[in-house]
């Protein structure tokens, strides 16, 4: 009977081994190899050669990993604010109309299954100054509205910006509008019995009340610009003059082109140690405000 029942706890076992040696040869193993590598020299080819911690030293020192935290930091900054206001605000007019939200709904949302690599060609040909949108606004004689695009660098990184924003917005449209269809309805109408404004009622009823689909939506915005990617490399490649260099352009450009994994690596935990950061001001929040997230 004891052996009978063995048998059947490691047949349990056997169920979920190849499960779970997909799961240590394909994350585990790599898991532990990005903790190991950012303290290597090494090319990504050779051998790994351990060098201790001079890889995070040498990017303390890199100009270039601070031109590209900043960028991050402003990617992150500009997607937390006016996107998702944009967003709130059309979702809070869709779910107002009663006609037509289905069709609206497509229109917004149209954009963000576009791929990354089309969307990111179609802002860099209206960026073109010999044949997009500058060109012709030039040719009917409205230069001064000629927005400089890619060409200068103080204007790139808000350029691929606007191209991200265009493609990307849609998604929280959705999510923010399946938040306020959640809402307790009742509420509203005993506030406007009460004679309270549009104002009021938005700000005292209808936020609170989608607070944790905007927390959630907030949160990973937020971590989805330290990962900011795509767009930049399609765009200008992280230039001009890394003007819209990121940190993921960065470490892929050095892991690649640079044959510096090593040092990519070491930018790579730091991108990681960042978003730790990010959910631990979140848990702390969470905790202190008492959100029901």
């Amino acid at each position: 009977m004891i052996k009978r029942s063995r048998l059947i706890r490691w047949k349990g076992w056997l169920f979920i081994l190849p499960g779970l040696l997909f799961h240590v040869f394909a994350v585990t193993i790599p898991a532990m190899l990005s903790l190991y590598l950012p303290f290597t020299e090494w090319n990504g080819i050779s051998m790994p050669r351990f060098i201790g911690i001079d890889n995070f030293v040498e990017a303390f020192r890199d100009k270039i990993v601070g031109t590209a935290f900043l960028n991050n930091v402003k990617w992150m900054l500009f997607w937390v604010t006016i996107p998702i206001m944009i967003a709130f605000g059309l979702a809070y007019l869709l779910f107002k109309i009663k006609r037509g939200q289905t069709a609206y709904q497509s229109i917004y949302f149209s954009t963000s299954i576009i791929t990354v690599t089309v969307a990111g060609q179609i802002w860099f040909w209206m960026y073109n100054p010999f044949s997009g949108i500058n060109f012709y606004l030039d040719k009917a004689g409205l230069g001064f509205l000629e927005w400089p695009g890619l060409t200068i660098p103080s204007f790139a990184l808000v350029s691929v910006l606007l191209a991200d924003m265009w493609r990307g917005f849609g998604g929280n449209v959705i999510w923010l509008l399946a938040a306020l269809t959640q809402n307790d309805k009742s509420i509203e109408e005993a506030a406007k019995l009460d004679g309270a404004g549009r104002f009021r009622i938005l700000w005292n009823i209808v936020l609170p009340q989608i607070r944790p689909t905007l927390v959630v939506v907030t949160l990973l915005t937020a971590l989805g610009a330290f990962g900011a990617f795509e767009m930049v490399y399609v765009m200008t490649g992280g230039g001009p003059a890394h003007a819209t260099e990121t940190l993921s352009t960065y470490y892929y450009s050095l892991s690649t082109r640079g044959q510096r994994a090593g040092y990519g690596s070491a930018i790579a935990l730091f991108q990681m140690f960042i978003a730790f950061v990010l959910i631990a001001v979140y848990a702390y929040l969470k905790k202190k405000k008492g959100w029901d997230v």
